[in-house]
């Protein structure tokens, strides 16, 4: 009984954890515009908090090698994004949505099983940004109107859906290993919560010209991965989770002053 309720008192906060962050900056992506809003979508609202945990409860090589596979799972997510980019003005925001979980899961899930070092995560990530940055250059709609207003019941229901992915993993990982806890905790669960509520709150055009800046924004995650399985080798767990913290959100600002440059 007392474990039950430890573990009900865990899921709680980090679903209300998660969910508030995801809230927050889905408000302000609708608010700063689609190239600001999906930088900061790229920052680790979830990703952090997952690996926050996982610290929390594992030892420093199981979080090292989870990190590691997230930074592969990643690549998946800049897949996501540009199939999301591709699909929101054709499918209508469900079906734009179910195309880019059906791109996430056709490149991530095989990588899941492969071994995973850092660095060639770090170069197939690249690889693939760079690749689908020219790609899907040429598939934007043209500019969205003004944000109307944000539907605050919907996009927290769906917040806590973020949440609750981020808990039952977090809570899970050592039963998962390393490699599949990296994996589905690296799913852009964030991008799909705040996607869906700006196509169907502010139009395909908003939700598409966001996931496209969000290719950019993926950047943070993966400093924050390969910063992170790396540091951990090296420095005291939390010092190593801060550090790979405050590299993320450099690699955030310098992302966002070069598109503002652009």
């Amino acid at each position: 009984m007392i474990l039950a309720d430890w573990l009900g008192a865990e899921l709680l906060v980090r679903v209300c954890a998660t969910g508030f962050v995801v809230v927050f900056v889905a408000w302000l992506a609708a608010r700063l515009g689609p190239v600001a809003g999906g930088i900061l979508v790229g920052l680790p609202i979830v990703l952090a908090p997952g690996f926050f945990f996982m610290l929390r409860e594992q030892p420093p090589a199981f979080v090292a090698a989870a990190a590691a596979g997230a930074l592969f799972s990643l690549a998946g997510t800049q897949v996501f994004l540009g199939a999301y980019v591709a699909a929101a003005s054709r499918l209508g925001a469900v079906g734009a949505m179910l195309a880019a979980i059906a791109g996430w899961c056709a490149a991530a899930l095989p990588l899941a099983f492969l071994p995973h070092p850092a660095w060639a995560g770090a170069a197939l990530f690249a690889a693939v940004t760079a690749g689908l940055r020219l790609g899907c250059a040429r598939l934007l709609p043209r500019l969205p109107d003004p944000a109307g207003p944000t539907r605050w019941s919907l996009l927290i229901a769906r917040a806590v859906a973020a949440g609750l992915l981020v808990g039952l993993v977090t809570l899970a990982a050592a039963r998962l290993g390393p490699a599949l806890a990296g994996t589905l905790i690296a799913f852009p669960i964030g991008f799909s919560v705040i996607l869906l509520s700006l196509n169907l709150d502010h139009g395909p055009a908003m939700a598409a010209r966001t996931a496209y800046a969000g290719l950019l924004g993926v950047v943070s995650l993966a400093v924050f991965s390969f910063a992170l399985a790396l540091a951990l080798a090296v420095l005291p767990p939390w010092v190593a989770y801060l550090a790979a913290l405050a590299a993320s959100l450099a690699a955030t600002a310098i992302v966002g002053f070069a598109a503002r440059r652009s």
